[in-house]
């Protein structure tokens, strides 16, 4: 590839960006899919972002850039302004959130997801929404007033706007002309149709229900489309999350309170029916105490067709019920959306899902979930039909294994792994096998050894650590030990902790460490492992305590015999190999920039073994010991 032909907006790229820009433009001039895991630094964003806009440009192509992260939105949003201004070429970008983060209505952009999208489709039907009215027009008047809107706007506007700006655009519409406030998701949707470059979340493209939805809305063709999607590690579960569903007897008990101020005796009726057929269906599968069991289809279906003959209309009934107790009570969420969308998911019957029934702790009701076990199928469909797909991350090891859950065909699929562009000197990274938390071996000495390691380890580093457990019972049994070994501040995460108590966690924490230091503990599986940045020497150590492996739930096995069947690695594929993903991603929160300096210890013996340091990145250099304060000490002394 010669790079002077990319479209790149700054200095010439560093040779791990050019690498990937290479990658890339071969995959893209092959019609190839392209599944490589890069490190955080690399410059993922810019380094993908420039070499398939150029191709986009040069073969009439649509960019379609899927990132689950505003953050990420942002980025890619800088890069075409950068190209754009630089170069001077007709390249534009549209940028989708969420429908409901994109409403112009204050009052309805406040409920809750279920609940919006059933108001926002009935005040649209019952013409009744202003915004959209402006932006799309109900009558032939009003979409010729519309349309003047919507070029003023477009004249007005930057061909490159993030979804703030374009919101604050569609409502600041009101002026002297007579111009009214615009639906910014619908004018965003018309704007898209001339954009070159689609910023939007996973879900766009990756819904069922959506994707469809969104290229014909925007007059596009995944066949003359690049499809790139960020932080791809988190694809196959995320849409095996939207595709399943799951219902409760304590929503079912608020559903029917929520009819009852409705005054829908009859809908109350059946609803508590409903509850009863899973309550009863529960205590017949649920035997010598097992808390879960599989059921089937018509266990359910048979039961509730006693007293609801058309589930169909007996489902869109409550949701027009639903919409109606959210307009007469001001709430910003109505169960009643959740009812009628499990009773229209139940009846789905394609064999890559499972049917469970589950008894809740303490007696405190039932539930029964439908669940998809492989999203292979669906997203193979849609990224299969592309020009390219390129799916990145820090964390997509082994590659195979994400190829084939994201249902890539292997003849049309490259995998990569690149290089770390940061400094080796500047960390260190040591796999201490000097205890465990394997279930069978957890004891209360072994809790004191590992509070004896992870004291040494954090006690001499020079500034914040965390340290990061499978879970967040095996943390407070650990931190019992901890507390009265570690020098500095300790702040533990708690399960039931708020999205505002965290904030505020974490901001203490990252004072501490511009004093004396703290010591951060939380779940690797929970949101500081993975959804937080901290930067420069704000933290300066991760220990990861055990291997983060899910609960061997009822699912969970359910979830390695299907892979097993489908592509021969099922324990790797659902148990083990994510869990050392999850564990990588913790310790990818010490190294963020090119001079941050750290020290990342895997304190379990099960990282020594081949089935678990196989997904360790190629160059992760990680030094065995038994000694991990020996190694620690030194590398700070030499930083």
């Amino acid at each position: 590839m010669d790079l002077d032909r990319v479209l790149f907006p700054f200095e010439k790229p560093r040779q791990s960006q050019a690498e990937f820009m290479d990658g890339v433009w071969s995959a893209l001039e092959g019609k190839k899919h392209l599944v490589c895991h890069a490190p955080t630094g690399l410059g993922k964003t810019v380094s993908v972002l420039c070499p398939a806009i150029t191709y986009a440009l040069e073969n009439d192509k649509t960019v379609f850039f899927l990132s689950p992260k505003t953050s990420q939105h942002e980025l890619a949003v800088d890069v075409v302004k950068s190209i754009s201004k630089k170069f001077g070429v007709s390249v534009s970008a549209v940028d989708f959130v969420g429908k409901r983060h994109m409403c112009s209505d204050p009052l309805l952009s406040g409920a809750d997801s279920e609940g919006f999208y059933e108001v926002c489709s009935k005040r649209v039907k019952r013409e009744q929404c202003s915004y959209y009215g402006n932006a799309v027009g109900y009558s032939e008047a009003q979409k010729d007033v519309s349309r003047l809107y919507i070029e003023k706007l477009s004249k007005s506007s930057l061909p490159v706007l993030n979804h703030f700006e374009f919101k604050e655009k569609c409502v600041s519409m009101a002026g002297p002309e007579g111009e009214r406030p615009m639906c910014a998701y619908e004018a965003s949707v018309i704007a898209g149709r001339e954009r070159n470059v689609i910023v939007c979340d996973y879900f766009h493209l990756l819904s069922p229900r959506v994707h469809k939805f969104t290229l014909n809305r925007l007059s596009k063709k995944l066949s003359e489309s690049i499809v790139i999607v960020d932080e791809a590690h988190n694809v196959p579960e995320r849409v095996r999350k939207i595709l399943g569903s799951s219902l409760s007897t304590f929503v079912l008990d608020q559903a029917c309170e929520e009819l009852s101020k409705l005054g829908e005796t009859g809908l109350v009726e059946k609803c508590r029916h409903v509850k009863k057929t899973i309550s009863t269906i529960a205590k017949n599968s649920l035997k010598n105490g097992a808390s879960e069991a599989l059921v089937q289809k018509d266990d359910f279906s048979i039961q509730v067709s006693e007293k609801i003959s058309d589930m169909e209309n007996f489902s869109s009934t409550l949701r027009l019920r639903a919409v109606d107790y959210l307009e007469a009570s001001s709430r910003s969420k109505s169960r009643l959306v959740r009812v009628a969308n499990f009773l229209d998911n139940w009846q789905r019957d394609e064999k890559n899902f499972v049917r469970i029934c589950r008894a809740f702790p303490n007696g405190s009701g039932y539930g029964l979930s439908l669940l998809c076990l492989d999203s292979s199928d669906f997203l193979g469909s849609v990224f299969n039909k592309t020009h390219s797909t390129i799916a990145m991350s820090g964390t997509l090891l082994p590659t195979i294994m994400y190829r084939d859950l994201l249902g890539m065909g292997p003849a049309r699929t490259v995998l990569k792994e690149y290089a770390n562009p940061f400094p080796k000197e500047n960390r260190l990274t040591l796999v201490v096998p000097s205890v465990t938390t394997r279930f069978a071996e957890r004891n209360e000495e072994e809790y004191k050894k590992i509070a004896r390691t992870v004291a040494g380890i954090v006690n001499l580093t020079p500034g914040n650590s965390a340290v990061f457990f499978p879970s967040f019972s095996m943390l407070d049994q650990v931190n019992f030990f901890l507390q009265p070994l570690v020098k500095r501040e300790i702040f533990r995460q708690r399960k039931e902790m708020s999205p505002g108590e965290r904030v505020v966690q974490l901001k203490r924490f990252r004072d501490a460490g511009k004093k004396f230091g703290g010591v951060l503990l939380g779940a690797a599986s929970g949101s500081y492992a993975e959804g937080i940045d901290f930067p420069g020497n704000e933290l300066l150590c991760a220990v990861i305590v055990g291997v983060p492996l899910q609960e061997l739930d009822l699912y969970t096995k359910c979830l390695i015999d299907f892979f097993e069947e489908k592509f021969a690695r099922g324990w790797h594929y659902a148990y083990l190999f994510p869990a050392v993903s999850r564990a990588v991603q913790a310790g990818g929160r010490v190294i963020r920039g090119e001079s941050d300096k750290g020290v990342v210890v895997f304190l379990d013996k099960r990282y020594d073994w081949g089935n678990f340091s196989k997904c360790f990145p190629k160059d992760l250099n990680a030094v065995k010991t038994m000694q991990p304060e020996k190694f620690v000490q030194e590398f700070w002394a030499k930083n």
